[in-house]
């Protein structure tokens, strides 16, 4: 068995992109106990049992999964929305759970197209298995957001006007690769109109101020983008940033 093998003999990782466990294990220099607990903080701390088993509603679900538990939906969507219009296909990369809010974008935003990048093989089945439920046109794939190309190539086939999500997403790109964040998104700004991006102001325990302001970020949002919104909200901070082609 190779480390890949026996990292991916945890249930949390075994539907992992090997790529994600093969950076995992470089990080660690091959120790298979530290590679495991580097992608338990990005990866597995948010699979709970409830996450695996997958029977719960879709609120359930939403309810389960750290990244999202916090969020109001129906107002955190009214709030980044409130003044875009004529959104054609949201992209949500990293997306976590967040396909089983698809109901509440559809409030907004209409039939509009969602679709998903997730590492999280067992999220992915759950998310797609909905969205079939539903009759929704939305799915989520399974890929490693490392892949530029592959990521480039589908937000360029997707309808304009297109919209990326980037959920707390930033600070799992930076602790894998130091400034990666800054070139994912100065490239996938290349095929979009908006990128609305969120930062935690919490811990998952909630407590309030764990982090530095990251001052280097919104200052490198400054100067390359049009920021139309800043604001927190449910221990978020959200980005709203137009990108001029």
């Amino acid at each position: 068995m190779n480390i890949i093998e026996d990292i991916k003999q945890k249930k949390e990782f075994s539907k992992l992109p090997e790529s994600i466990v093969e950076r995992a294990a470089q990080l660690s220099k091959n120790d298979v106990k530290e590679s495991r607990s580097l992608l338990r903080k990005y990866f597995g701390v948010f699979l709970t049992n409830k996450i695996f088993k997958g029977k719960l509603s879709a609120d359930g679900m939403l309810k389960s999964h750290l990244s999202s538990k916090k969020r109001n939906y129906p107002e955190f969507y009214k709030s980044i929305f409130s003044d875009i219009k004529g959104v054609e296909s949201i992209i949500d990369l990293g997306c976590g759970a967040n396909g089983f809010s698809y109901s509440y974008l559809k409030n907004i935003l209409g039939s509009v197209d969602y679709l998903g990048i997730e590492a999280a093989g067992q999220l992915v089945e759950h998310m797609n298995k909905y969205f079939g439920k539903e009759g929704f046109f939305a799915e989520i794939i399974k890929r490693d957001l490392f892949d530029i190309d592959f990521i480039l190539d589908i937000l360029k086939r997707q309808k304009k006007n297109r919209v990326v999500f980037l959920f707390q997403v930033v600070d799992a790109l930076e602790n894998l690769e130091k400034n990666f964040s800054k070139k994912f998104i100065l490239d996938i700004s290349k095929e979009c109109e908006k990128i609305v991006v969120s930062l935690p102001t919490e811990s998952l325990g909630g407590k309030k101020g764990f982090v530095v302001q990251r001052k280097w970020f919104t200052d490198f949002l400054k100067e390359n983008f049009k920021i139309e919104k800043d604001f927190s909200v449910d221990g978020e901070r959200i980005f709203v940033i137009s990108v001029e082609q």
